[in-house]
């Protein structure tokens, strides 16, 4: 069973609001990440701030999704993934930012598919780049694994990908069949990329009605 957690926790200096509830035409960016699991995922946590109001997630997301307040004392998105993942009964976990409105099912999907002989599926860019926030985890090996990283309050991510003995790397180049200009891994860090966002959003909705 897939499950997925949306790491909603993160700072959100530049917007002076919850970056995860900022709007991008009319919709919260959270929502448009957890429609996209919801076409593959059996189970969706999203993982919020632990000083965060949980009722505007409640209120913006449907109600069989679970929103949880990180319970760790670093800003580190390793916190919202220890502790979404207490909250899953999945055999496998996709992990995704809430700050990338155009990630694609169909290349989340691709990665489930390809984790099964695996602890991880990443994508892997052409200059060593990998992308551990849009990758699927076998569950078994991130909470074996989770305790020793978690001992260092500044570890990263990408420091839990290092700790896997068997990890499936998809060329990036794969997915653009599903997406041809690699939006998926757009993310929306300030009011100019919500901005280019919005510009990306119309010219696919033009191009749709022509």
């Amino acid at each position: 069973m897939l499950g997925a957690i949306v790491l909603a926790g993160g700072p959100s200096a530049r917007f002076g609001r919850t970056k995860a509830l900022v709007e991008l035409e009319g919709k919260p960016l959270v929502r448009y990440v957890v429609d996209q699991c919801r076409l593959i995922a059996e189970e969706i946590v999203v993982a919020i701030g632990k000083d965060e109001n949980p009722e505007p997630y409640l209120n913006a997301l449907p109600s069989e999704i679970k929103t949880v307040k990180d319970s760790g004392t670093t800003k580190s998105p390793i916190n919202g993934i220890a502790t979404g993942i207490r909250q899953l009964d999945a055999d496998y976990v996709l992990i995704v930012p809430c700050d990338t409105p155009f990630v694609r099912g169909e290349i989340m999907k691709l990665f489930s598919e390809n984790v099964s002989e695996f602890d991880l599926a990443i994508p892997l860019w052409p200059n060593g780049y990998i992308e551990p926030l849009h990758a699927v985890y076998k569950v078994e090996a991130v909470r074996r694994v989770l305790p020793s990283i978690l001992k260092n309050p500044s570890s990263r991510v990408v420091e839990l990908t290092f700790a896997f003995n068997s990890v499936r790397y998809i060329g990036i180049e794969q997915l653009r069949e599903f997406d041809p200009y690699l939006h998926s891994f757009f993310n929306i860090n300030n009011l100019q990329d919500l901005r280019l966002a919005q510009d990306i959003l119309r010219r696919a909705t033009l191009s749709i009605t022509i």
